[in-house]
């Protein structure tokens, strides 16, 4: 049994050993060259993605801001426009109303004034009697 405790220190030996081994080698790829290069390298990629994301973000919302304000712009054009036609339809009736009246008005002194028509006057005496056309006697069938 005594060579079982040998083992067993044997492998807790080379674990460690290789614990610190690998702590060693982490440490020395830390502090290489090579990765410093690595790291700088990743961290000007991700600056300069960064600068192109941003770049492209701000040229996105200039060109939205610009479509917007276009968009408005055309829909206050829009808004006269319409404006001005509503205008013009309103005068139009408006004049249109106006003469009407006027005419309507002329009409209607020319028959207040106009004297009233005489009625025939009945002869003194008739000669023979009158009888009314047959077809006024009739009734219309509608």
């Amino acid at each position: 049994m005594s060579e079982e405790p040998k083992a067993e220190r044997s492998i807790a030996d080379e674990l460690s050993k290789l614990g610190k081994q690998l702590a060693e080698a982490v440490k020395a790829a830390w502090e290489s060259e090579d990765r410093k290069k690595l790291q700088a390298e990743i961290a000007e990629g991700f600056q300069k993605l960064s600068q192109e994301v941003g770049a492209a973000v701000e040229k996105a919302s200039e060109s939205e801001a610009a479509r917007e304000l276009r968009e408005k712009a055309e829909k206050v054009v829009e808004e006269i426009r319409e404006a001005d036609v509503v205008e013009e339809v309103r005068k139009g009736i408006l004049v249109g109303l106006e003469a009407l009246n006027r005419e309507l008005g002329k009409l209607l002194e020319k028959l207040e004034s106009a004297p009233a028509p005489k009625e025939p006057e009945a002869p003194a005496e008739p000669s023979a009697p009158v009888e009314p056309p047959a077809e006024a006697s009739e009734t219309p069938s509608e």
